[in-house]
């Protein structure tokens, strides 16, 4: 997530209701891994607060502000590139990461790494932000149901579109449905099981938004799919750049469990 100066950064807002709840419920309980609650789970992990049958898409654009820059000025491709704010390294592109830059280095830290380092002042915010709402927009063409998470974050609620697709599945009486992208663990992906098939559906979404953006604003990005927008998050990154993966049910505690330095976990 690139890192805009302080006085810009967006406000959290409280988790929309469809995120957090079933449709009927009369509010939002707080969520957390618990214990199976029947023995015939075999050791699944259970989200409390999570419907099984929603679908929620993290998209995380790579290397964000220096994508941005690139497309202002191409010959800037293929050098390794930096965007400042005063002393810091908002965020760098791969070739800078692969000389030994990284985010939030100091600028003299980062020239002493990388001697060649192009560096570009990222102070004026204005060209990042009206791509980030030019993604937010593109989104929205797949669901009214997206939510912001600073510029180069979005969260989709692409449930309604799953279903959909599932019913014409049906109706088609095909079983033909494959994964787009990772699979967390690399779990097997059971045909027969529901929840499975509206995740690699949802995949399948994924992906197109992906595309979509590629094609008609020549962004790249990760994305994550899985069945609310923690996980959906936590999964996104796992696989970087360009390049996305779905969490299916059984694998939830493994991520949880692969995660280091946990200080705080937001609820709704």
């Amino acid at each position: 997530m690139e890192l805009p100066e302080e006085e810009e950064e967006e406000e959290e807002e409280e988790e929309a209701d469809w995120l957090c709840r079933d449709p009927g419920d009369k509010g939002c309980r707080k969520l957390h891994i618990a214990a199976p609650r029947d023995p015939s789970s075999h050791g699944k992990a259970w989200l409390v607060g999570t419907a099984p049958h929603r679908v929620i898409v993290h998209t995380d654009l790579d290397c964000f502000y220096a994508q941005v820059e690139m497309l202002h000025n191409p010959e800037l491709r293929g050098k390794p590139l930096c965007v400042q704010q005063k002393y810091l390294v908002v965020t760098c592109n791969y070739e800078a990461r692969e000389l030994g830059v990284k985010k939030l280095m100091s600028v003299k830290e980062a020239n002493e790494k990388c001697p060649q380092l192009v560096l570009v002042n990222g102070e004026d915010l204005t060209k990042y932000r009206e791509m980030s709402y030019k993604v937010t927009a593109l989104l929205e063409e797949f669901s009214p149901l997206v939510e912001r998470l600073g510029f180069d974050e979005n969260f989709v609620d692409i449930t309604e579109m799953v279903g959909k697709r599932l019913e014409q599945l049906q109706r088609d009486g095909s079983s033909k449905v494959a994964v787009s992208g990772h699979v967390y663990n690399n779990q097997a992906i059971d045909l027969d099981d529901t929840v499975h098939v509206r995740l690699v559906l949802g995949s399948q979404i994924a992906a197109e938004m992906r595309e979509a953006m590629h094609s008609r604003l020549a962004l790249t990005g990760c994305a994550g799919v899985a069945s609310n927008k923690l996980l959906s998050k936590l999964v996104s990154g796992t696989f970087k750049p360009n390049q996305q993966t779905v969490l299916l049910p059984e694998s939830c505690q493994d991520l949880i469990g692969s995660l280091d330095h946990i200080k705080k976990v937001p609820v709704s």
